[in-house]
């Protein structure tokens, strides 16, 4: 069946509790990492992070190693403990008062090899056609995969055949369904008052027959076009021509840009 070849992707992250931190930077100490470099600290900076920690809070991030061999947290995020946003749970559910929620929106992220697949679409406050990706705003009482699974059978519609997108959200379930894996949850504005990020549910579809359609025009939801681009095409590092979280997740699950991101001039 062509739903085996809907693989996770070989990407990993770690869990850590803050032993430091003060100003702009602090310290890290995971178990998980100690068994692959030995007993060493994890060093930790605001802007790679969605909201300051105190000490004994525990973080999720991904790890790098700069030039000089010194292990360094990227992408992270206060999962629990003090610096945690509010409204996160298990079930990863949005609460009724999204302002205090950190994960305001979801996203499916399909990949091909070197490939993304992203659509061109046009919202009412945009003067531009954006390349962007499947996802969208989390409603009330919607859960990210609920999210992602509505935003894929929208944005997708007379762009993948109806077959295509039927065995996409079956992939979705399987994978994801029932908390058999989490998504990726992908800041997107580390500053201000209440940070923000974005639940991505990767897919990987190398293998897999996901039938484009010669779509005539727009659909009713703003899209205009459907494609495959390489992660290194110059537009998915153009803020004048991609959407933020597009930018960012491609950035973030995939190591297509290299070094620390800028921070977004305006929240999604």
């Amino acid at each position: 069946s062509s739903l085996l070849a809907l693989k996770p992707m070989e990407y990993e992250r770690y869990r850590g509790t803050v032993k430091f931190f003060r100003g702009s930077f602090g310290w890290l100490t995971s178990n998980d990492i100690a068994k692959k470099i030995g007993d060493r600290d994890i060093f930790l900076h605001k802007n790679q992070l969605n909201s300051v920690p105190s000490v004994g809070a525990i973080v999720e991030f991904k790890l790098v190693v700069d030039a000089k061999g010194q292990p360094k947290a990227e992408d992270a995020v206060v999962v629990s403990g003090a610096g945690a946003c509010a409204g996160e749970s298990k079930e990863l559910k949005v609460s009724k008062d999204t302002k205090d929620t950190k994960v305001k929106r979801a996203a499916l992220m399909l990949f091909r090899g070197d490939e993304v697949l992203v659509l061109r679409e046009k919202k009412d406050d945009q003067d531009t056609l954006l390349w962007s990706d499947l996802g969208g705003k989390v409603e009330f009482g919607e859960s990210y995969l609920e999210c992602a699974i509505r935003e894929l059978d929208e944005e997708a519609r007379g762009f993948l055949s109806p077959k295509s997108i039927e065995m996409l959200k079956l992939g979705l379930r399987n994978q994801y369904g029932d908390d058999r894996q989490t998504p990726e949850v992908v800041p997107l504005k580390a500053s201000g008052k209440y940070p923000q990020a974005v639940a991505v549910f990767p897919l990987d579809c190398s293998g897999v027959e996901l039938e484009l359609l010669d779509a005539k025009g727009p659909n009713s939801f703003g899209v205009h076009e459907m494609r495959w681009l390489s992660r290194q095409h110059p537009d998915l590092r153009d803020r004048s021509l991609t959407r933020w979280p597009l930018l960012r997740a491609v950035c973030a699950l995939r190591g297509a840009c290299r070094g620390r991101s800028r921070s977004p001039r305006r929240a999604e």
